[in-house]
């Protein structure tokens, strides 16, 4: 099987659209499941995980690899070590900055009556704008678009996450929007680029460094915020900062990569 680079991210787009039906449907599912077997769901759960397993193994022999255009040489798509490393230290800024989504929305909801079901409303809002954009770029992709991409999903958390600031439960739910629609747009980008530009054989290592270091970053992002309210900083001026340093961190992932287009032109 081949894939040029318009059809990596349309088969990433595809794969993420299916995951974000799939999670939309299965709230109201496993709460149906959750009433009706209790702790024996635990087995359907691991039954569901051995299905899944199962169906990918058909997948495992499948080799993969990139077609090269007749008219073009072939180009060397790898970033050199310092430029990964930056591209690292960026995206873990920007998670920093758009993990604090969750103490904004609970320091809406702390007051508002009925903040749990709102709150579950605003998740499933958040998963419909994952949905939206998956079947987008699942079907609208331009060719070598994926700097673009990358940088609308950064602008779009960026601005949720200054109305998820705002003092208004109704732009929570704008706010959780964008934030669904950036979030997987960035998501199927950046899995497209890594899958371009980083070796097969250390892709794997690449990923799990930066996943281990994105988790860490998430509840250190979640305390700071939390912490800064607690001590009488105003939300909508921590908002606003998170705001920049997304837009910041998103000019320089934009930078970094027209880096990467320029060396490749050049090789």
């Amino acid at each position: 099987m081949t894939l040029e680079g318009d059809e990596l991210q349309r088969l990433n787009a595809k794969i993420e659209s299916v995951s974000e039906a799939t999670s939309l449907l299965s709230f109201p599912i496993v709460g149906f499941l959750a009433y009706r077997f209790g702790i024996g769901l635990m087995i359907l759960d691991a039954l569901f995980l051995l299905m899944g397993a199962l169906a990918l193994l058909p997948y495992l022999g499948v080799e993969v690899t990139r077609k090269e255009s007749p008219q073009e040489e072939p180009t060397s798509m790898t970033m050199d070590r310092k430029l990964i490393v930056g591209f690292i230290a960026t995206l873990l800024l920007f998670n920093f900055a758009i993990a604090s989504s969750r103490i904004f929305v609970f320091s809406s909801l702390k007051s508002a009556s009925f903040g749990g079901l709102l709150y579950g409303s605003l998740q499933s809002v958040r998963n419909i704008g994952g949905l939206l954009a998956a079947i987008s770029l699942a079907i609208f992709i331009a060719r070598n678009d994926l700097r673009m991409a990358i940088f609308v999903g950064m602008a779009f958390e960026s601005l949720a996450i200054l109305l998820l600031g705002l003092p208004s439960v109704y732009l929570l739910f704008a706010g959780m929007l964008l934030l669904g629609i950036g979030g997987q747009a960035l998501n199927i980008s950046m899995s497209s680029l890594f899958q371009k530009v980083i070796p097969m054989e250390s892709l794997g290592t690449f990923r799990g460094v930066f996943d281990a270091l994105a988790t860490l970053i998430i509840p250190l992002s979640q305390l700071t915020f939390a912490l800064l309210i607690e001590h009488g900083f105003s939300v909508s001026l921590l908002a606003l900062g998170a705001f920049w340093l997304g837009i910041g961190s998103g000019v320089l992932m934009l930078r970094m990569l027209q880096d990467v287009s320029t060396s490749t032109t050049q090789t």
